[in-house]
């Protein structure tokens, strides 16, 4: 019997904060420099070109019966860095894709920070032969799922609500914005600054259903609105006792956009959104990044379903995303079997005590 044809992918991420620095350094490079005070430890990972094998998927199986093989390779630089020396981090990663490609990657996903820098992830696919998606579509398309299953089984009417998307106009949150638009919801966006773009993408969208309005200012949403979509790049920027009790957050940024706190709040329900399982077709156990059993972010099963389909293309760069992409990637994403209603909070699943006292409170 002929051994079915294995198809390689590559992930690139990187540190989400010190501990990560410290852990990635000392466990996988064995190196003292993982000891240093904190602002020695990062002036050391800027100065030198740090990149990691850290994670291997050795065998995923999708739900039709097609195999996949990856590798996590992450550059050792903590979040802030990477976005103000955007040129360094931009060379970094597009060495970690040539580390890939020399293993056998023929589809290299860009995790977290990674999809926004080299203009949200252009000038690593045009220095890469491998094919380079950021995974934005499939991570938009499980944030959609997950507002629509959770709208569903509180029985809370959306139309009815003023929903707020922090982290606008970053590509997942445009296209979050548009949907919700089409779909006839009043929103308010969050935004550091009025810029070009975002006149004429709020003059595009005059003739929905729903309201829009803009806004700057966190606090005042967090005051008005009780369904919040949050996807950042910096993170920790929502403190939990700023929301109000109902309050339903997706929080789609990496690093987590909702501060944790011990013990967490009950009347808040506060998502992992973007966060997925492999197929259960999959028999092999998988701990990536922390994660629970075989949980993954959303933009790993992008990269993922298209090293399963053998699509070798750019399928989510730059600032625009196209619906009709992000819901192809969905349905392919669905029919290979990843699992999409599984839901999490701060990497616990979500109990029926704290959906009960969130939808009481709202």
């Amino acid at each position: 019997m002929t051994e079915k044809k294995i198809r390689k992918f590559a992930f690139i991420v990187h540190c989400r904060n010190t501990r990560e620095l410290r852990l990635v350094l000392g466990r996988y490079r064995l190196s003292p420099y993982c000891l240093l005070p904190e602002k020695k430890l990062k002036k050391y990972c800027l100065e030198n070109e740090l990149i990691e094998d850290i994670f291997t998927f050795n065998r995923v199986v999708s739900d039709r019966g097609t195999l996949c093989q990856g590798k996590a390779y992450c550059l050792i630089m903590s979040p802030e860095q990477m976005l103000e020396n955007q040129a360094v981090t931009t060379e970094r990663a597009i060495k970690a894709g040539k580390m890939a490609e020399a293993w056998g990657a023929e589809m290299i996903g860009l995790g977290a920070i990674c999809a926004v820098i080299g203009a949200r992830g252009v000038e690593i696919a045009d220095n890469c032969t491998a094919a380079v998606t950021t995974g934005n579509s499939l991570t938009v398309h499980a944030s959609i799922y997950a507002f629509d299953k959770i709208m569903d089984q509180m029985a809370i009417d959306p139309r009815k609500q003023k929903i707020a998307v922090i982290g606008f106009p970053g590509s997942i949150g445009l296209a979050i914005t548009r949907i919700l638009h089409a779909k006839g919801m009043n929103l308010l966006l969050v935004s550091r600054r009025k810029t070009a773009f975002i006149k004429r993408f709020l003059d595009d969208m005059k003739d929905g259903r729903g309201s829009i309005d803009i806004t700057q200012d966190i606090d005042s949403v967090l005051r008005q609105s009780k369904i919040i979509f949050t996807t950042t790049s910096t993170g920790q920027i929502i403190d939990q006792d700023h929301l109000q009790p109902g309050t339903i957050v997706f929080d789609i940024a990496q690093p987590k956009d909702v501060i944790y706190r011990k013990p967490p709040r009950k009347d808040v329900l506060i998502l992992d959104t973007g966060l997925i399982s492999l197929p259960r077709s999959t028999t092999d156990t998988y701990r990536y990044s922390g994660l629970g059993p075989n949980d993954i972010p959303s933009c790993l099963g992008e990269t993922m379903t298209l090293t399963f389909e053998e699509r070798w293309e750019r399928f989510s760069i730059g600032r625009e995303l196209y619906l009709d992409k992000i819901a192809e990637i969905g349905g392919l994403a669905e029919d290979h079997g990843f699992v999409f209603d599984d839901f999490r909070s701060f990497q616990k699943p979500v109990s029926a005590e704290i959906m009960e006292t969130t939808r009481k409170a709202f």
